[in-house]
């Protein structure tokens, strides 16, 4: 049937093409000093279709009759240029190069455009690309990124406007689009779907991490959808354009070393790029980058019993965590591409792209357990290894005079697992964790003999609200802390997209165009996890058998960087002690070692707890779409469409079935199929020629993450969780109003405002209670749809050079956007286990305040850059049971950046690099902000480097 659909689409397109007007095409690729530019406006003098080059900088103009003409092509921050041509006898034109800032030796000759800094012609391209795009899109340039200290993806994009990032140890990870969750937004490679696999499986966000700045050629960002995009992407869709072949031979490279302060560590970054021709009709451009670091973070968290029924008792603490981490990251990038174009109307082209992400942690931790009266350390080491690759074939063609052709293959996969220890096999490895445990008396405590903070306690006897100290009534002991159990948690879960896609374009006139287009895409996801336990058999209650402790193990010295929480005054120096190396605890799994010290495996990888986590997921999406692009006048164009996405997904996964003669497990099978109509309007109108109102309406979807769609329950008795999925789930759809006004003055200057509405229902929460388990409170976390939710605020921006100031003033400049984003949905309210109301909330993860602020100073070899980053505070996780004064929030966070360079010449460049300036902490809080739940340092990063080009 799929075969018979894509036979039939392709063969009217070629039908139609056979019946266009028998006119000749006018083509070529516009470029400057730096390479290919894309979105460039070009037309024909007098004439009324107007077009933009693609990413490549190459046009082709259809449909022109013999005669003499005079091409148009416009691009901010450079004059308009125009180009006479002739065509005769209807043969094709190839202009060939086109170079902006080039003097022609002909008739009407281009006057030079002098560039005075290499900024400038990249930030010429993000701004041509947002003013000729059809849609309220903002755009970040190559050039752009590598002006700033950004080695992710994540770090790169979270200067755009209304974007905002969540950090793992001071790195960006996850990418948000005006305060919606991450899986909100949709990420993609050179227009595809980026599959996502990580250590949580958390959900359909995409690791951005993982993926090098140094690969990426632009970053497109459309915050109102059309037709010809993937629907399910409710806060944007975010497209990395890997880089393009270039026209003549290219070689850049960079390499730079720096320094972690947290983690007391060097680093190392070093790339390459080379492109050139091959022939005239083929060339190609590949790319390799490394960036080796240790990053690192001192944390500390409190665990509250918010789930207790007694009021004043569920804002005690039950457990006190100190928790340090080093990691050592090592990320690895490759891209390849290449173009070959068969004629002037027919290109094909083959894009490739690997990326692995190594994240070798070791934890050290320390839980003071309250309530237990004990205090448990854990030490746990292991890789994080995830890959990502991506390759796509596809091609261009010219059927007739009217008719374009464009088509692709894709296959894209993202692998993720735990790989240690190496002494074991590579099936059986996971995550290696040890605990040790020793009873302790603990002192401060209220009246009623529980933790608090001074503000929460019975008479006021508690903590501080700065932070947490223990007050142990006697030391930790190494000769003290009893083995209690080994653990290792295995985790390998994939993500394999194949894809194919086919799209039309038809130029009915010269101001109408059609467009349709249709997708196949199949989407395997594959979860094998477990969690194995071993236990003494003497806290197994089995007489004779031998008892352990930390001091008969070899052990390193410790906190890992010599210090601990030091930005808060290191008050925890009493409390550390030396734990146990990485080498001592690979040794727990070798089967002589467990013999000897009497360990007896008590939960297996078909353990009840266990068997559940593992499943298999399958989604199959066939989506088509039609757009017509109506140019109403010189001024006015309306964009609309509709996309139609028709869902299949299936599960396949194990039950446990219990009844008086034991637990049973069995095999289950389960899905849902669904239809999705997207209707898309986008509206373009020039007030005057640097003046643009734009306008949409756009409907578009979220779909439910993978683990929510899991038909098992998920039992972790090492972090006391219950958690269950929900199959039937629906997806969260979203009615979407966008405005925006562009107003572009001077040369590159810029200033935009805007405002948004989003009309959200079936949006799908995570619900949290507390569940009796053997007497011991589990946190129980299922997935469920709620009616309805609302979002919307207002964005503006500027970007400004003040070059008509005197002197060294005129190199100043700025850039600064602020995004306002307010959300409200009801959530359900419990009494005794049972709901008694709604109440009104925000939507999880979104913050009300975000902006970017950049202040610049460049000369010609000169520059100078100063970052600033802010995202207000938010609802981070609801506690639907406990209700709002146990919500966790995450506080407010500034973190501000730094970079200069120097053009030693125009092939070499010096740079330096700072990152977190005032080392800003990641801080958490329940209910209010004096109750603090979790804080955390990474510390100062910096590099000093230098960039070849030639």
């Amino acid at each position: 049937m799929l075969r018979r659909r894509f036979f039939l689409t392709t063969a009217a397109g070629f039908f139609l093409g056979g019946m266009a007007i028998a006119q000749t095409t006018v083509h070529g690729v516009v470029v400057d000093h730096q390479g290919n530019l894309p979105n460039a406006l070009v037309y024909i003098e007098n004439k009324a279709e107007k077009i933009t080059s693609n990413t490549d900088g190459s046009f082709v103009l259809s449909n022109i009759p013999d005669g003499n003409y005079r091409l148009i092509i416009e691009y901010t921050g450079y004059e308009m240029i125009y180009f006479p041509f002739t065509v005769a006898d209807k043969k094709a034109v190839d202009l060939g190069l086109i170079r902006i800032g080039e003097k022609k030796v002909q008739e009407n000759a281009i006057q030079e455009v002098v560039v005075s800094s290499v900024y400038k012609a990249s930030q010429a391209r993000a701004l041509t690309m947002k003013k000729n795009s059809n849609t309220i899109t903002e755009v970040l340039s190559a050039d752009a990124i590598g002006k700033l200290p950004d080695r992710n993806a994540a770090d790169a994009v979270q200067r755009m406007q209304g974007v905002s990032i969540e950090r793992d140890m001071g790195e960006g990870r996850f990418v948000a689009v005006r305060g919606t969750p991450v899986q909100w937004t949709s990420s993609t490679l050179n227009g595809s779907r980026m599959p996502s696999a990580s250590g949580d499986n958390a959900n359909r966000g995409v690791q951005m991490d993982i993926f090098p700045s140094e690969l990426i050629q632009s970053v497109r960002l459309s915050k109102a959808l059309t037709p010809d995009l993937d629907g399910d992407a409710i806060g944007g869709n975010v497209d990395f354009i890997t880089k393009t072949s270039p026209n003549k031979e290219t070689l850049a490279i960079s390499t730079a070393t720096g320094y972690v302060s947290m983690s007391q560590s060097p680093t190392f970054n070093s790339s390459i790029v080379y492109g050139n021709k091959i022939t005239e009709k083929l060339k190609f451009i590949s790319s390799a980058v490394i960036w080796q670091r240790s990053s690192a973070i001192d944390q500390m968290r409190n665990i509250f019993n918010y789930g207790l029924a007694e009021q004043t008792a569920s804002y005690s603490i039950n457990q006190l965590q100190l928790r340090d981490y080093l990691a050592d990251r090592r990320t690895l990038g490759f891209n390849y591409a290449m173009d070959y174009d068969i004629n002037s109307k027919n290109k094909l082209y083959f894009k490739g792209l690997y990326s692995q992400y190594k994240d070798g942690q070791s934890v050290r931790e320390t839980y003071f357990n309250f309530d237990s009266k004990n205090v448990t350390l854990q030490a746990r080491h292991a890789d994080y290894l995830t890959d990502l690759y991506s390759m796509q074939l596809g091609g261009n063609h010219q059927a007739g005079q009217r008719l374009e052709i464009d088509w692709s293959l894709s296959k894209a996969r993202s692998s993720f697992k735990f790989n240690s220890p190496e002494n074991l096999e590579d099936h059986d490895r996971g995550y290696p964790i040890i605990n040790f445990v020793q009873p302790m008396t603990y002192g401060n405590l209220a009246s009623d003999g529980r933790k608090y903070f001074a503000m929460d306690a019975p008479g006021g006897m508690g903590d501080s609200a700065d932070f947490t100290l223990p007050h142990n009534q006697t030391p930790l002991s190494a000769t003290q802390l009893k083995l209690n159990q080994v653990i290792l948690s295995q985790n390998r879960n994939s993500e394999t997209d194949l894809r194919g896609q086919v799209d039309l374009k038809y130029t009915v006139s010269e101001n109408f165009k059609l467009q349709f287009g249709t997708k196949f895409n199949n989407k395997e996801k594959v979860v094998d996890a477990a969690v194995l336990v071993w236990m003494p058999k003497s806290g197994l209650g089995i007489p004779g058998s031998p008892i352990s402790y930390m001091s008969q193990f070899e052990q390193t010295p410790f906190p890992f960087n010599g210090g601990f929480m030091n930005p808060i005054g290191n008050p925890y120096q009493t409390v550390m002690i030396d734990q146990i190396t990485n080498g001592q605890i690979d040794q727990f799994y070798n089967a002589g070692t467990q013999n000897i010290l009497g360990l007896q495996q008590v939960s297996g990888k078909n353990s009840n707890s266990n068997i559940t986590s593992s499943y298999r997921g399958t989604e199959n999406v066939w989506a088509a779409y039609m757009i017509g692009t109506w140019r109403i006048n010189e001024n006015l164009q309306l964009l609309g469409g509709i996309r139609n996405e028709y869902n299949d997904i299936s599960f396949h996964g194990k039950k446990v079935v219990s009844n008086s003669t034991g637990s049973v497990a069995e095999d289950i099978k389960d899905g849902k199929k669904y239809n999705i109509f997207l209707p898309m309007i986008n509206m373009k109108w020039k007030l005057t020629k640097d003046r643009i109102l734009r306008a949409a309406y756009t409907r578009s979807f979220a779909r439910p993450d993978f683990n929510d769609l899991n038909p098992g329950t998920i039992v972790n008795d090492l972090s006391n969780t219950v958690t269950q999925g929900n199959t039937q789930l629906n997806p969260t759809f979203s009615n979407n109003f966008d405005l925006m006004f562009e107003n572009y003055f001077g040369k590159l200057d810029l200033v935009t405002a805007g405002a948004f509405y989003k009309d959200i229902t079936d949006l799908i929460y995570k619900d949290q209670s507390v569940l009796n388990v053997n007497g011991l409170p589990y946190t129980f976390t299922t997935p469920k749809n709620l009616e309805g939710a609302k979002l919307y605020g207002f964005e503006v921006g500027i970007s400004k050079r003040f070059e008509s100031l005197p002197g060294f003033l005129k190199h100043i400049g700025f850039e600064g956007n602020y995004t306002y984003i307010a959300s409200e949905m009801k959530m359900p309210v419990y009494e005794n286990g049972k709901q008694t109301g709604t109440m009104k909330t925000t939507i999880p993860n979104q913050a009300k305040h975000i902006f970017n602020t950049i202040l610049f100073f460049e000369t010609s070899k000169l520059m100078l850059r100063l970052a600033g980053n802010y995202k207000g505070d938010y609802v981070s996780e609801i506690r639907t049971a406990a209700g709002p004064d146990h919500y966790q929030h995450f506080d407010k966070n500034f973190t501000v950046d730094a970079s200069t360079s120097y053009s030693i010449n125009k092939n070499v460049r010096l740079f330096a690099e700072v990152n977190n300036i005032f080392n800003e902490p990641n801080r958490y809080y329940m209910g209010t902000k004096s109750r603090l739940e979790n804080l955390s340092y990474s510390g100062i990063r910096g590099q000093l480097g230098v960039n070849f080009n030639f």
